[in-house]
Order: C-alpha cells, then structure tokens, then sequence
C-alpha cells in the first residue's frame, strides 16, 4: 500500500506531527510512505523518501509574475486591501499543480495535512481521483480565510466578504472529489468539521490524537536535570513553550499578567521558543531560543514540575504529549483536544474560565501544594495514548478501511 503524504513542511506544529507519522509508518509497517513538501525548513536529512517541490518557474508563470497576477498576487493585494486582526488567513487558489507529479500516478491514498497555500484547490480535488484522507490540524479546511474562530469573529466587519466569498469557493472545489475522508486529532475538532457545511458531507474516522517517538524522550533524574539547569533552588519551576509568543491566540499576555502577580519567592519560569517574555525583573526566569535537539528540549520538561499551555483556543498540541512524555503535568484553560487528554488531580489542571484571574488562582494553588503529580504515572499514560507505534497502526487500519469501502 503507497500513501503520500502532503503537508507544506515537516516544521511548525502540523509539519511535525505530520513527519512523525510518515516515520512511523515506515518504521512500524509495511505502508510505503511518501512526503511531499512545499518547503524544506528542517534541520536534519528527511531522508530519501521526501520530496520538495520546486518553486513553479513555467515561461507562463514569469509573464503572470512580470504583471502581478499569480494567484499569490492576487491573494497579497486581497490581504493589503482589507487589513485586519489575525494569526494567519490564506487562499484556496495558488499556482502549484502539485497533482501532476508522477509521484501519485501509482499512489493508493493521498494523505493532506496542513496544505494551505500549497495546494491549488480547484486543480487539484478535480484531478486527484485516488481517495484522500484529509488529517485537519486547524479549522481551515472547512472555513474561509481563517484558520480559527476567534479570528473571524474579531474581523466579521473588514473581511467577512471576503471570507464569505473564499467559504463558498472551497464548498465548490473541494466537492469536485467524492472520495475524501476526515480524521481529526480531537473530538473537538471532529465536531466542529462534521457540523461545517463544507466538510460535513463526508465520512469522519474516530480521531487519533498525535503520535510521538518516547524513545526520545527518556525518563530522566529529574533532580539532576534541575541542576545542570540551575534550577535546584528548592523552589517550583513553571514551563511555558511556544513558537511565536506574539500570537494572540496562545494566551501569552494571560500568562504574562497572571505570572507578575503571583509570588515571586516560589516559583522559577523557563520558556521555550519566541522571544524573551518582559517579566517581574524578580521572578528567576531562564529562557531558551527556538531548540530543535529534542534532547535537549527533553531535558527542560524533565526540570519542569508543571508546563502551562495558556491557549484560548487549540486544537490539540504537542506541547502535551511531550511534557506528558516526561512526567510533567500540563495546565491548560478547558478547551480544544486538551479537555479529552488533561484530569485534573491525575496529570494536570484544566482551568475552567479563560481568564488572568483563573490563571492565577489555579497557579497558586499548584505553587501551594494543593495538587500531588504522580511522574511515573503520568508518563504511562503517554505511553498508552501518544506512542508512534499506536498511532501508525491506527492510520495503516484506517488506510486499509478506506481502500476496503471502494471494492
């Protein structure tokens, strides 16, 4: 069985998760997964079995960039003309015509994944007639513009032509192909895709949350790493990773307001990723730059005694499953893929109210002893639910019952 994979990179939240089970599925099965990528960003050799599509460079596509009018123009001056509050917006027209690689003429499924702005929808779900399984990372395929809620929310006035207009050329597009099929991260996200009108349509496969390598991340002397960090204070130490800290969405400014309220002889903070937070010139806070040595972004979970994800609105992130990975429990607001993962008292605490004052409040209440983790625990409970070798068992079964329903 030939799956391909495509999926912009092999980076950022998606491109991970992504990667992670192409590897899986040749390492644990006899699936012959292929990735195609839009850009190589990764720091490592992907080895042979990943492609990286080369910029479009037809004599055709020159004149159209000689006069401004490639589809990525023409989205640009769309962006330029109505400005507006937003993580990311993106269009379902691009000059790729990835579909007319050789590469999927003996294909038997063609697996998507995050491919906005890659991809050419009207093109590509007419021309692809193999069965696509489409894994949603956000809420962009069966919206708009947006890739979240809240951003269309705060921008209804300035962009909601324009989303409207974009919603209802996807509805077109993507119906050109009758054979796709939904697999979600979450439930959360399963729900809300099957009550959208552009893919609720199609069938929706029990969600499988994201797989990790745990071999990777190894069960280290927690009191060890917290030296060789400089964290062996005797005091607490609150972990926060994300990659872009300006992100509104990510719940930064929450975080920022409840940490310098909170009492500063209790805890360290060490963030990971982004930029240095401006913080209580108090506080002991360590950070780390973008890291992509997983060993050592496993040492920093270790040296954690609790990673906060103060998002106000995911989908599922593997900030979870690592820190989870390593024993230590995870503060999240109750919302998205964390409330189908995260008890409280069990391997973390779910706060119910989005707000600096529920942050605090639980924050103190970890920082008084109020909770009792159990690290061995909380690390079977990865190894039950996040293991690559599970979840590429679970996708080859998919891919198998999908290729079933055909004959």
């Amino acid at each position: 069985m030939k799956v391909t994979h495509i999926s912009v990179a092999t980076t950022g939240g998606a491109g991970i998760a992504a990667y992670r089970l192409h590897c899986a599925l040749l390492k644990y099965t006899d699936v012959d997964s292929n990735f195609v990528q839009q850009y190589n960003l990764a720091k490592e050799n992907l080895g042979a079995k990943v492609y990286t599509v080369p910029p479009v460079s037809s004599f055709v596509h020159k004149i159209k960039c000689h006069f401004e009018i490639t589809p990525e123009h023409l989205n640009w001056k769309n962006t330029q003309r109505y400005p507006g509050d937003y993580e990311i917006i993106t269009y379902p027209r691009t000059s790729y015509r990835i579909e007319n690689l050789d590469i999927f003429k003996d294909t038997d499924i063609v697996h998507l994944h995050w491919v906005a702005d890659f991809i050419n929808y009207p093109s590509f779900f007419k021309k692809i007639k193999k069965p696509i399984l489409w894994t949603l990372h956000d809420m962009n395929p069966f919206m708009g513009l947006f890739h979240y809620e809240g951003d269309r929310i705060r921008n209804e006035a300035t962009l909601g032509k324009l989303d409207h207009k974009i919603f209802e050329q996807k509805i077109r597009y993507i119906d050109r192909n009758k054979d796709i099929n939904i697999v979600c991260p979450s439930d959360w996200l399963k729900n809300k895709s099957q009550a959208s009108l552009i893919l609720g349509r199609y069938p929706h496969y029990t969600s499988i949350p994201h797989g990790i390598d745990l071999s990777k991340y190894p069960d280290l002397d927690r009191l060890m790493v917290k030296e060789k960090l400089g964290l062996n204070n005797g005091l607490k130490t609150i972990l926060f990773v994300a990659h872009d800290i300006t992100v509104y969405r990510k719940g930064i400014g929450l975080l920022i307001d409840a940490i310098n309220q909170l009492d500063t002889s209790k805890f360290n903070l060490v963030s990971v990723g982004g930029g240095k937070i401006q913080l209580n010139s108090k506080i002991n806070y360590i950070h780390f730059p973008k890291i992509h040595d997983i060993s050592v972004l496993n040492t920093i979970y270790s040296a954690a005694d609790l990673t906060v994800i103060p998002s106000r609105e995911d989908v599922i992130t593997n900030v979870m499953p690592e820190s989870f990975a390593n024993g230590t429990p995870v503060l999240s607001f109750s919302n998205g893929g964390m409330v189908e993962h995260i008890k409280t008292g069990e391997n973390g605490i779910l706060v119910e109210e989005i707000s600096v004052k529920s942050l605090i409040d639980n924050l103190k209440d970890f920082l008084d002893n109020n909770y009792s983790f159990n690290n061995e625990d909380i690390r079977k409970y990865a190894l039950d639910h996040f293991s690559e070798k599970l979840h590429a068992e679970k996708y080859k079964q998919l891919y198998e019952d999908i290729l079933n329903k055909r004959k």
